[in-house]
């Protein structure tokens, strides 16, 4: 019976419709209520664009915050603009939804790994469904970067990154695998090419002056934007947000970043770690995971991508031969703080009086990611495979 179970959980068709319908059924909630401003916003941006009009500036009486992606995402979301919008909100929050699955099982994962990333995550896509995140779409691109590196595609691994970062600049993080690349030249020559058509690309819609002038106003205002996101409650929950909260100090964000950062790239250094898979993987989890824990953008509807990187770590870290109680606690308090903590699930109390005053949802992505740095850059990850294939 167990065996029968086992192999119902790990079906494909049973976590393609359990992923897909998750975000069917909050986008037609979403419908039903009328409540997506979000993609309001989005959809919106398509049409200042077509009549020349401002993207940055407020919109009152049509939307409740400010646009804050590239021109190019104008584009990106046109084929929705044009439907009604109910309809066309469906398809944007069902498109995003498939595209990331999709990207998923495009790694290459074992049917119990794949099988564990998906569930690990899938309550997290009701979460960003909820907001009609377009997070949901980058952290698909920097997976697909790393699938087509992988692959050597690395001129479609190319426009990958370079659609991610003109449009909300996440994408960078698929830079990450650029020394994993056997075609160095061919991907740097790729992103220049993409990069050109990216940036032009409004301009089959929009004069050159417009989209060259919406470029300068949305570096401006996501330097607006950052100085407002520390100081708002439902913003900034990531490890910046996190310290600054529990501490009660004002300090510069440099003071985490640089040091993060310096932590995110010591595994470079292990060059002869690169033949092996499991090390790679890694850098697809740490690179995810810095995403989030790294932004004051990051909102508890942008944790799905967090999710997605504990998922893979689980399933390919060299340590679950070694630590494997350690690896199963930091999961299971994963998905208790991380994921369930803004559920009813999880006490009131405790959400409202610590978890989201604190930002605590990001403490078991930050330890994970302090884990996976640490296996980076101890373990020895061939023998660590061979062992795992013979336990």
């Amino acid at each position: 019976m167990l065996e029968r179970l086992k192999g119902y959980v790990q079906n494909p068709v049973f976590l393609f419709i359990l992923w897909m319908g998750v975000g069917l059924a909050c986008s037609l909630s979403l419908m039903i209520k009328g409540t997506y401003s979000n993609y309001v916003i989005f959809s919106q941006s398509f049409w200042h664009a077509i009549s020349s009009s401002p993207l940055y500036v407020e919109y009152l009486q049509e939307q409740k915050d400010f646009f804050l992606y590239g021109i190019s995402f104008t584009a990106l979301i046109s084929p929705f603009a044009a439907l009604p919008r109910p309809l066309g909100m469906v398809l944007w929050c069902m498109v995003n939804c498939g595209f990331l699955y999709y990207a998923i099982s495009k790694l290459d994962l074992k049917k119990w790994q794949f099988a564990v990333v998906i569930l690990v995550s899938v309550n997290d896509v009701f979460t960003a469904v909820l907001s009609q995140q377009y997070s949901i779409g980058i952290t698909a691109m920097i997976i697909f970067a790393y699938v087509l590196i992988e692959k050597e595609k690395d001129l479609w691994a190319a426009l990958m990154v370079v659609f991610g970062v003109m449009t909300k600049l996440y994408g960078v993080v698929g830079l990450a695998f650029f020394l994993f690349s056997k075609h160095k030249m061919r991907f740097v020559a790729s992103l220049l090419f993409w990069g050109v058509v990216v940036f032009l690309l409004p301009m089959l819609y929009a004069s050159p002056e417009y989209v060259v002038h919406s470029y300068k106003e949305w570096f401006d205002v996501l330097i607006y934007k950052n100085e407002l996101n520390q100081f708002k409650i439902n913003q900034n929950i990531s490890l910046l947000g996190m310290l600054h909260r529990i501490t009660g100090a004002s300090f510069s964000d440099l003071w985490i970043i640089i040091p993060g950062m310096l932590l995110f790239a010591l595994p470079y250094l292990r060059i002869r770690q690169y033949q092996n898979e499991s090390f790679r993987f890694l850098f697809l989890s740490s690179a995810l995971l810095f995403m989030v824990l790294f932004s004051t953008g990051t909102e508890t509807y942008g944790y799905l991508t967090a999710m997605v990187a504990v998922g893979i770590w689980y399933v390919k870290t060299p340590t679950q031969v070694t630590t494997p109680r350690l690896n199963l606690f930091l999961l299971i308090f994963c998905i208790l703080l991380t994921s369930l903590s803004t559920t009813d699930l999880f006490p009131r109390f405790i959400r409202m009086d610590y978890v989201k005053p604190y930002a605590l949802k990001a403490l078991p992505c930050t330890l994970i990611w302090l884990k996976i740095v640490w296996e980076q850059l101890t373990q020895n990850f061939a023998c660590s495979s061979e062992k795992i294939e013979t336990s």
